[in-house]
């Protein structure tokens, strides 16, 4: 594919100009010189990686992150274990919002049972209590049980980091720690870890992390998985 104007490049990535222009500003994308009398060219790789930043936004990642993710990427400073572990915690950040969310909706729901939908704004319970709800409405929903995860990135780490994941529940924030790859190092040591992988809920380490095989029993005799109490 030869080079692209902005036109061309907005219509081969599925975005409109000011599209383009935007993640020139925020540093997400060169813009190349402008020759004399002539228009910008783009090159082609411009496409695919408009069509990632888009697709990274889609999946609810910052501007920022982006940017971050593009920059490790380009000097090739990021393995796809770390991609996976971001996409994990993405994951864990999504459930918070979702409880947040299911939070809100309670709450709303119960303020609307006690609505007549009738009478003067003076007389609606909903406007009156809305002052009210940050003092008095506790989000105990949104409490997570904190699981952390170390590996060295072995196949029996993955299998393990695996297991954790399918076991834990909404209820469970999985951090996955690549310590081969410099993750965690202070949290293990902190945590007196001495061989991964190694398992780490609500800040103890599970005894059975001492041997060969940790079962799903283990995980869920630790809580993971269970609601909180």
């Amino acid at each position: 594919m030869k080079e692209l104007t902005i036109g061309a490049l907005a219509r081969a990535a599925g975005v409109n100009v000011e599209t383009i222009r935007f993640y020139e500003r925020r540093g997400l994308l060169s813009r190349p010189p402008k020759p004399e009398g002539g228009y910008r060219r783009y090159p082609a790789e411009a496409v695919n990686q408009v069509r990632f930043i888009k697709g990274a936004q889609r999946l609810g990642f910052s501007l920022k992150e982006i940017s971050e993710l593009l920059s490790l990427g380009w000097h090739g400073e990021i393995s796809c274990a770390e991609m996976r572990d971001l996409a994990s915690r993405k994951v864990a950040e999504i459930n918070q919002k979702l409880a947040a969310l299911e939070v809100m909706k309670s709450t709303l729901l119960e303020l609307a049972e006690t609505c007549p939908g009738i009478g003067s704004l003076s007389l609606c319970p909903i406007w009156e209590r809305m002052a009210d709800i940050p003092e008095k409405k506790e989000v105990k929903e949104m409490a997570k049980r904190k699981v952390e995860v170390f590996t060295a990135g072995c196949p029996v780490c993955t299998d393990l980091v695996d297991l954790v994941k399918a076991t834990a529940c909404p209820n469970c924030e999985v951090t996955v720690y690549s310590l081969n790859q410099g993750q965690g190092v202070e949290e293990a040591k902190q945590y007196g870890i001495e061989a991964v992988p190694a398992v780490v809920v609500e800040g103890k380490l599970l005894d059975c992390c001492k041997r060969a095989h940790v079962t799903k029993h283990d995980l869920e005799a630790a809580g993971i998985g269970k609601p909180l109490k």
